[in-house]
């Protein structure tokens, strides 16, 4: 379905919050990874999956499959989706 009445925005976030993207990451086939990815992934582990105090991220607020609902994450988190397809429609 996807997103309906949504909002985008990459605010700096003012405190720690997880980061909704790296959920994706348990689906992913990272034998197909280059090692610069496998080392982003690495730092993003490192950090336990966080968005960090003071960093940029994605924030998107809306209507997803019809419910009301925020996903945030990580510039980095969210590259590494989109780049090999890990989010699910």
């Amino acid at each position: 379905m996807g997103w309906d009445c949504s909002t985008k925005t990459t605010p700096v976030a003012r405190k720690e919050y997880n980061c909704n993207a790296s959920e994706w990451f348990s689906d992913a086939d990272l034998q197909e990874w280059d090692d610069e990815d496998l080392e982003i992934l690495e730092t993003i582990m490192s950090e336990n999956y966080k968005i960090l105090k003071g960093t940029k991220y994605i924030h998107i607020r809306g209507k997803w499959d019809g419910e009301f609902c925020t996903f945030r994450a990580r510039l980095d988190s969210n590259k590494l989706c989109e780049m090999y397809d890990l989010y699910q429609e």
